[in-house]
């Protein structure tokens, strides 16, 4: 997929967290560790329902309303995070207070009565026993949500390797035409600077995507302050847009946080203005959270069942070093193994220089190239299912991905490497929307704007092999790990 780098690049360098203004649903106090107010949101004032200016609270002790929430300061850390309620006068807040590693940044937010109770949360799931039941309960969870929120559509946006995301499940109000269920989006839709946000926080609440940031002020030549556990952080600009284009007036973002990385959002979207509650929100997490819980415990049974099976079929590779008693003379044997196990065209062994090989294989050059940026990786194992993209002085060759098992420590041999190869594999991809970011002109510069449509839009994927299956690299690992003490065993077995 061609996406344009200058846009990454620009998303990438835009620094969320020092915005220096909130959304306007709220207001912000940030104060040092000690309780001295450092910055206000200019809408304090209002807020609080004074008559004086915002900056007369700049350098002066914490409002006596939040001090019995500041206590609670003491047992947080870095990241850490506190919700609560005070009141001040006739107005109620839900207070959230969050450490920067600085400073404490206290969100207040109104409390307004709700008629209708909230949703039930039902019964608790247990975990899934295979991948149709985690469907069925990530539908449910989906269903739940919609219910919860009030929003129109719900749906679960999954990160892809390559950081493309997909939406595999929605859920939509009955009136709600169209759907999204099934189409993939760039990586530069949520670039690496969003996500790492994401990661820190339990929710992002957009209520109203077209209103007007509030700027936070503090003394003059003050640093701004550090938002990123603060859910009243502004949109950027370029988001806001991107909503606009597609139709969403208010959003709710759920991470899904696997190994401590985005693993999916859960997004929800209202075509008009619409904000709940901190008590909402909260609900929506914890439903979120044990289904991030269930899906953990799957996949780490998942995981138990694939290393279990891995090993008996790696017991045959070792049978056959074994019985051979040396990897040269095992590879017309092992190098079908190898093609079969993981699916490949072709395989290649170097052995202390040495080459060997079996179906269709890089070039020499192109070998070269592949061990070249395999050896930029930390890891001992490097895989790419464009080589054209992810090596820029790749020749033309049929070879369009690879895997490298680089430095192999099988005794006796200063220097292996496994080669796996795959031929091109020409597919659809079907996007939401032309992923190339159009060219915008206005103010009389050149940048680029989001997308404008979201209809599906079909590439012819060329370029591309089939990709790596998500266990490909623990094999590798486990194979690297599987010559060494094959080796081993048949140097003993043969002196």
């Amino acid at each position: 997929m061609p996406t344009q780098k200058g846009f990454i690049d620009q998303c990438e360098q835009e620094p969320l967290h020092l915005s220096g203004a909130i959304q306007p649903h709220g207001a912000l106090i940030v104060s040092d560790l000690q309780g001295t107010v450092s910055h206000v949101s200019s809408n304090i004032s209002v807020w609080l329902g004074v008559n004086s200016q915002a900056e007369q609270l700049i350098g002066q002790p914490l409002p006596a309303f939040l001090q019995e929430i500041h206590n609670s300061a003491l047992s947080l850390n870095e990241g850490g995070r506190y919700s609560g309620q005070c009141s001040h006068g006739k107005h109620e807040f839900d207070v959230v207070m969050s450490h920067n590693g600085q400073q404490l940044l206290f969100e207040l937010y109104p409390v307004e009565p709700h008629a209708d109770p909230m949703p039930m949360e039902g019964e608790a799931q247990t975990a899934a026993k295979d991948r149709h039941e985690l469907a069925e309960q990530c539908q449910q969870l989906l269903d739940t949500l919609l219910a919860m929120s009030g929003f129109d559509r719900v749906h679960y946006y999954h990160f892809m390797p390559e950081g493309d995301g997909e939406v595999t499940a929605e859920s939509c109000l009955p009136e709600v035409t169209g759907s999204y269920l099934g189409l993939r989006f760039p990586a530069s839709d949520i670039p690496q600077v969003a996500r790492q946000l994401y990661v820190k926080n339990p929710w992002r609440s957009i209520p109203d995507a077209r209103a007007e940031p509030i700027p936070v002020t503090g003394h003059v030549n003050s640093p701004v302050p550090n938002l990123s556990w603060v859910d009243l952080r502004s949109v950027s600009p370029v988001h806001q847009e991107y909503m606009a284009n597609m139709g969403v007036g208010a959003a709710i973002s759920l991470p899904i946080i696997q190994g401590g990385e985005l693993d999916a959002l859960i997004s929800c979207h209202s075509a008009v203005p619409k904000q709940l509650t901190i008590s909402q929100l909260q609900a929506m997490s914890a439903l979120t959270n044990a289904f991030n819980l269930r899906l953990r415990d799957y996949r780490a049974r998942r995981r138990l069942y694939v290393l279990d099976g891995l090993q008996r079929q790696f017991d045959h590779a070792k049978n056959v070093l074994i019985r051979h008693g040396d990897l040269t003379s095992a590879w017309p044997e092992l190098s079908h193994w190898l093609m079969e196990t993981f699916a490949v065209d072709g395989v290649v062994l170097e052995i202390n220089g040495d080459y060997y090989q079996e179906g269709v294989v890089l070039s020499p050059q192109g070998r070269a190239v592949v061990a070249n940026a395999a050896r930029v990786e930390t890891t001992p194992v490097w895989m790419s299912t464009s080589l054209g993209r992810d090596c820029p002085d790749m020749p033309l060759s049929e070879i369009a991905g690879v895997a490298v098992a680089h430095d192999m420590p099988v005794a006796n041999h200063h220097r292996v490497t496994l080669y796996l190869c795959r031929l091109e594999h020409l597919y659809e991809v079907t996007w939401g929307g032309n992923p190339d970011k159009p060219v915008d002109y206005r103010d009389g510069s050149r940048g680029i704007a989001p997308r404008r449509s979201f209809e599906a839009w079909v590439e012819q994927r060329v370029g591309h092999s089939r990709p790596w299956s998500s266990n490909t690299r623990m094999y590798l690992l486990k194979l690297r790990s599987i010559l060494q003490q094959a080796a081993s065993l048949a140097r003993q077995a043969h002196e």
